[in-house]
């Protein structure tokens, strides 16, 4: 943590989003390291033990929430440990030279199968990329520039990606600036905790960390660069400063001099944007939830049966040992002993069955459900026979350009926002740089 937050003390950053910064004192560290560059920040706690991601910011963050995901993995599942971490949506308000800009970073559950008919959390992260999508579309309509960057553990092929791109909408600096190949953030061969073993899927990597953003209303964003800006080694050490990748965007920013756009239109006109694309990716993301609802009850069906053999084995323990037993010295108090424990274990193997069967499927069902109803608004909103025609010429440029705002081209004047992940003593970065600049034409 220590190389980190160096590493981030040399920079010109403006706000840096970290991610799996599980230990308060492992934030603290950081803070301390980062202080004199990025006075303010605010680390978001939540679930058994902490979400893992805060904001780190030049300016001051004027405002700050936290949505905790509807599904987080299973309890039950401890080598993955997702379920105990507070996984969700952060959200912080900054303001910069009269813009108003909405920062999000979020972690999303990781990916232990990568494949689709194996991977038991697919419809898990498919939550996180609705809620994510939503959250932002709601609640940043009227900001001048929205940022969401962080560990979204989905590639751009999966669903939960294109979900958060499509959905929101969203633009990915990544695409924007070089295209869609390239990128690669997770097990790239350079990168020191990458195995050996997982380069036979991905010879180069998987791309999976993102800065994504979108301009509000008469405002106009584009991105001017984006790259993974991190030496592949520490100095002086043979390890990397992560074991994923750190993303840097740059994006321009300006006030758009024409005729302004009203809020109320500016959200119609972003609601029509690709709408055949949205469509289909709603649609295979139903698909996804509907074989998650019906995953649910086929463990409810095998939990209940478990359960069954359970109680059935509990009444075994308490026929009478045979009296042969009784006989050998200390023979009878050895079996009391040995079925006390076995039905210790058992009972308490019960009582998870049954609260497994009855509370945690059963919440996890209803948040698939909601979810699921949550696309079909969505659906049923974007139909053909929905779409309204919408007035655009407001959005149109007409001549000069005043009081223009760059995104990452003059560092000594800028405003920088940086997304970082660390898993234990590794992390991973998102870096976004904000400058203004007065001019006319």
């Amino acid at each position: 943590m220590e190389d980190i937050g160096k590493y981030i003390s040399t920079q010109s950053y403006d706000v840096v989003l970290l991610q799996e910064v599980w230990k308060h004192e492992n934030y603290y560290t950081i803070r301390k390291l980062v202080a004199s560059v990025l006075p303010y920040s605010y680390y978001f706690d939540s679930g058994i033990i902490g979400t893992g991601t805060c904001i780190f910011s030049k300016v001051r963050i004027n405002d700050v929430a936290f949505h905790h995901f509807g599904l987080n993995g299973y309890p039950h599942k401890l080598m993955h440990g997702d379920w105990f971490g507070g996984k969700g949506l952060g959200l912080g308000q900054i303001d910069f030279k009269g813009f108003n800009i909405h920062i999000f970073t979020s972690h999303y559950h990781a990916t232990y199968n990568y494949n689709p008919i194996k991977d038991v959390y697919l419809g898990h992260r498919v939550v996180h990329g609705v809620e994510s999508a939503q959250w932002i579309k709601l609640s940043s309509s009227s900001a001048d520039l929205t940022i969401y960057a962080g560990d979204f553990n989905t590639e751009p092929k999966d669903i939960p990606y294109q979900i958060v791109r499509y959905v929101t909408p969203l633009c990915d600096a990544w695409v924007e600036a070089n295209g869609v190949d390239g990128g690669e953030t997770s097990e790239t061969p350079s990168n020191s905790y990458t195995h050996r073993s997982s380069l036979k899927e991905s010879p180069n990597g998987k791309r999976i960390d993102y800065i994504m953003y979108k301009s509000g209303p008469n405002i106009h964003a584009e991105t001017i660069s984006c790259s993974l800006p991190l030496p592949d080694r520490i100095p002086g050490k043979n390890l990397s400063y992560s074991d994923h990748e750190a993303v840097a965007a740059k994006i321009f920013l300006r006030r758009k001099d024409s005729k302004p756009m009203s809020t109320r239109d500016f959200i119609r006109l972003q609601s029509c944007k690709e709408i055949d694309v949205k469509r289909n990716v709603v649609e295979n993301a139903k698909s996804i939830l509907d074989n998650s609802i019906r995953n649910t009850s086929v463990m409810k069906s095998i939990y209940i049966c478990i359960l069954l053999i359970c109680l059935l084995l509990l009444f075994i323990t308490f026929v009478p040992v045979p009296e042969a037993v009784s006989r050998f010295p200390g023979g009878s108090t050895l079996v009391d002993i040995f079925l006390f424990l076995v039905r210790l274990i058992l009972i308490v193997v019960m009582c998870y069955l049954g609260l497994m069967s009855s509370l945690f499927l059963k919440r996890e069902r209803h948040a698939l459900r909601s979810t699921l109803s949550t696309l079909d608004c969505i659906l049923e909103n974007h139909s053909p026979g929905s779409r309204q025609s919408i007035d655009t010429t407001s959005a149109t440029s007409s001549g000069g350009i005043q009081n223009y705002s760059k995104v990452g081209v003059l560092p000594p004047i800028g405003e920088k926002i940086a997304s970082s992940d660390s898993g234990g003593d590794v992390s991973k970065h998102s870096i976004l740089t904000v400058e203004e600049n007065d001019n006319q034409e």
